[in-house]
């Protein structure tokens, strides 16, 4: 079946896409959505809200529980980028499409030339588990930069639970961590704590996924 004429004026969307300057807000916002939905016409891209094509601002939340798995690949897809591989070799991999990146991914995934970039941060919330100061718990996080030094934080205990080195969590002292409510945490660097804390625990977190 052949795709469906992109407007009155124009048979496909290259032919709008060439026929004037498309520097416009306008414009800008109707591209954008085209890499969303590349099959819809001009006046289907034009009644799309936001929330139709990019979560990747909504609150934790907000999300649906579904949304949140959503989010939480979204965020592997995201790290795996970011090490160097290409959204094509990614969402083969994982067998998703690249509607389902952009929708959860957002303007952190953009295209430059033929190829597709991310940003270096971003801000997306995802609920975590920490070894904090206050025990094992969950807070939103809400950004790249903390989600890293969890992952991080998570290995060194690990390793240093294991060879009894408490000097391996020096570097998180007095490090603190606000999540999304604006709650500051501090990551738990005492060891004896620490040997507690995983005692506690029946299974420990995995935080592998969340490492950028």
């Amino acid at each position: 079946m052949s795709r469906p004429e992109f407007s009155r004026e124009y048979r496909t969307y290259g032919e709008w896409l060439k026929a004037l300057p498309r520097d416009s807000r306008y414009a800008k916002e109707i591209i954008r959505k085209h890499q969303y939905f590349p099959d819809k016409s001009l006046s289907q891209l034009r009644k799309l809200r936001i929330s139709d094509y990019d979560i990747s601002k909504t609150d934790w939340s907000s999300l649906s529980s579904s949304q949140k798995s959503d989010r939480k690949l979204s965020l592997e897809i995201l790290r795996e980028i970011r090490k160097g591989e290409t959204l094509t070799n990614v969402i083969e991999k994982r067998g998703i499409n690249r509607q389902f990146a952009l929708k959860n991914l957002g303007g952190y995934l953009q295209k430059s030339g033929k190829e597709w970039k991310v940003k270096p941060t971003d801000t997306m919330e995802v609920e975590m588990s920490i070894f904090g100061t206050e025990g094992h718990v969950s807070i939103v996080t809400k950004s790249s930069k903390d989600r890293s030094l969890i992952g991080e934080h998570f290995a060194l205990v690990q390793k240093a639970l294991r060879t009894n080195d408490p000097s391996l969590l020096d570097k998180f002292k007095d490090l603190r961590i606000v999540d999304a409510d604006g709650i500051e945490h501090y990551l738990e660097t005492d060891l004896e704590k620490l040997y507690e804390i995983t005692e506690a625990q029946e299974e420990p977190e995995f935080f592998e996924i969340y490492k950028e």
